[in-house]
């Protein structure tokens, strides 16, 4: 399995054979689907993961399944707004 830090950097390619791998559709043809498909399969199988204040590193509460797709898809940094606050979706 991709790891979670490693899904905002991958390729289409490997992006499309871990969800291949996992039984998943994998016919995605750009990365930003296939980046959402294996966020929402790494929250399935290793999450939730931890919301994470950007600012003080705290962790807030458990990520949401859409939290984590807007943070992977957000880039490596992962920031997102949560309720006006700025965050991340960590390990």
């Amino acid at each position: 399995m991709i790891s979670f830090a490693s899904i905002a950097t991958a390729s289409l390619d490997q992006l499309t054979d871990e969800l291949g791998a996992a039984g998943w559709d994998s016919s995605q043809k750009n990365d930003r689907s296939a980046r959402e498909a294996v966020a929402r399969l790494a929250y399935e199988t290793q999450g939730p993961f931890d919301l994470c204040d950007s600012e003080t590193n705290d962790v807030l509460r458990k990520a949401t399944e859409d939290e984590t797709v807007g943070s992977v898809c957000a880039g490596p940094e992962g920031h997102i707004l949560v309720a006006g606050r700025r965050c991340y979706v960590a390990e």
